[in-house]
C-alpha cells in the first residue's frame, strides 16, 4: 500500500518508457508528467484491461511500430507519445 504521507513538488517531472498490451493493440508510451498523474494514467490503463510494463529507452527506441507516432497532450501536463505494433 502507498504512504499516503509521501509528497511531491507541485513542479515535479518524471519521466518513463511503458510497454502497454490490450486485448487489441501493444504499444509503447514515452510518458512525461507530475508523478501522481502519470500514476491515474498508468491506473486508468490497468483498469481499462490492459497490462502495462516499465521498460528501458533502449526497449522504446528499438520497438517496432508503424510509420506514425502520436503525441498526446493532456490539460494537466502529461505528454504521450505513443508508438503502436504494426498490423
Amino acid at each position: 500500500m502507498a504512504d499516503e504521507n509521501v509528497s511531491f513538488d507541485e513542479d515535479a517531472l518524471h519521466h518513463l518508457f511503458l510497454l502497454v498490451e490490450a486485448q487489441d493493440a501493444t504499444c509503447m508510451l514515452n510518458v512525461a508528467g507530475h508523478p501522481l498523474r502519470i500514476r491515474e494514467v498508468v491506473y486508468s490503463m490497468v483498469e481499462n484491461g490492459c497490462r502495462v510494463s516499465k521498460v528501458t529507452a533502449d526497449h522504446y527506441n528499438t520497438f517496432l511500430y508503424d510509420k506514425e507516432v502520436t503525441e498526446i497532450y493532456d490539460y494537466l501536463t502529461t505528454i504521450i507519445k505513443v508508438k503502436h505494433v504494426q498490423a
